[in-house]
């Protein structure tokens, strides 16, 4: 019974996955030093790099494992599983194993994996309240 749960689980991942990386974009890459604020387009953005400035945009952010923002984010969906040391403000948010946050949240719904860490406050909104988001 578990092989079988682990079998969909590996299906749903792999899938997930490849809907995640798709519309990549755009793509600072590991060893990559950027200062200074970034304004991101739709799409997905993925950062394997380091940022020292804020993020901002109507797109998707990914950062990679050795992916480092040093500034505030402020887009429409965040993959983490790098490091972000600022306040994160996204509608959806999905913080995977190993992923650091040392902010605030602020999002409409929220997916953590174990092996993920945040050292701040995460607000949720409930439905009755979506209105208010922003």
């Amino acid at each position: 019974m578990i092989k079988y749960f682990e079998k969909i689980l590996n299906k749903f991942n792999k899938k997930r996955e490849k809907e995640d990386f798709e519309e990549i974009r755009t793509f600072i890459c590991s060893g990559c030093f950027f200062e200074g604020n970034i304004s991101i387009g739709e799409g997905i953005t993925r950062i394997d790099g380091e940022i020292q400035g804020n993020v901002k945009g109507e797109g998707g952010l990914l950062v990679g494992e050795n992916g480092i923002v040093k500034g505030d984010v402020e887009v429409k969906k965040l993959l983490l599983y790098g490091q972000i040391f600022g306040n994160i403000k996204a509608e959806e948010v999905e913080l995977y194993s190993g992923s650091v946050v040392k902010g605030n949240i602020k999002t409409k719904s929220i997916y953590i994996e174990k092996g993920a860490s945040i050292n701040g406050f995460c607000e949720t909104e409930s439905p009755s309240t979506s209105q208010n988001f922003k």
